[in-house]
């Protein structure tokens, strides 16, 4: 009879444990419901308007050789996956640069996230020397750097003053573009010193689709990027293993 006892509390105790084990998937699979929408959402990103045929470049004009070198930055307005990305490389096609081939990259968050990059605040800035590599791309991996919203991606160089073989005034041309790309969120500036901290200070700019640019276009410029998880997936994660833990054994 106590044989059959300890059978019977055996089989009892089974029976708890499969129930246990039971609810433990189906929180398991709850878990994943919950969390599946937001993973798949945490994935690569990557910004370009460019077709990768980028076969016009953009310098400064003659005319602005009364003022000497002149310092350019130009680049593309993008808007970041929700709710926001960490960009990790910046690449870029080029032209033909100055004597010092050095080009800045720069990352700017705009506050506002109205396509118009003259308030954005620079959250990222480095340099290399830049290569022109005709349809190619310059590639710079950079820190991940967080953006919300609207931000532009920019490359900087500064444009030297020098002569042609005719003895007259002659800049490079180094930001190269596609004519056939959207030029509504492509921007660029000139300066004797471009004030990255207010671009809107800039002595000139405008968007590639103004009435002072003779052929509109796309600069040859992309970011990529990886997007930052919501919060609630996390939390769920948390909330389940707590649950786990503190969950008593039946007796």
């Amino acid at each position: 009879m106590n044989g059959q006892i300890r059978t019977l509390s055996g089989t009892r105790w089974c029976i708890i444990q499969s129930r246990y084990a039971y609810r433990v998937s189906l929180m398991i699979a709850v878990l994943c419901a919950l969390v599946m929408p937001s993973s798949a959402r945490a994935g690569m990103t990557s910004h370009q308007y460019d077709d990768g045929v980028s076969n016009i470049t953009l310098g400064p004009p003659d005319s602005f050789s009364i003022y000497g070198d002149i310092d350019m930055l130009w680049g593309n307005y993008f808007f970041a996956a929700a709710p926001a990305e960490r960009i990790t490389e910046v690449s870029f096609g080029l032209g033909d640069l100055s004597a010092d081939p050095t080009v800045s990259i720069w990352v700017f968050d705009d506050p506002d996230d109205d396509a118009d990059p003259t308030n954005a605040v620079p959250v990222f800035n480095t340099t290399m020397t830049g290569t022109d590599l005709g349809f190619g791309f310059n590639v710079a991996t950079i820190a991940p750097t967080l953006v919300e919203g609207g931000f532009f991606v920019a490359v900087g160089h500064l444009a030297q003053l020098t002569e042609d073989e005719f003895g007259d005034p002659d800049y490079p041309s180094p930001a190269r573009f596609d004519p056939d790309g959207r030029a509504d969120r492509s921007w660029f500036f000139y300066d004797s010193d471009i004030p990255e901290e207010n671009l809107a200070g800039s002595g000139f700019f405008t968007r590639m689709d103004g009435p002072q640019v003779p052929i509109q276009g796309a600069f040859a410029i992309r970011a990529e990027g990886v997007v930052v998880p919501e919060p609630g997936a996390a939390l769920t994660l948390v909330t389940l293993a707590g649950w786990l833990v503190v969950r008593r054994r039946p007796g």
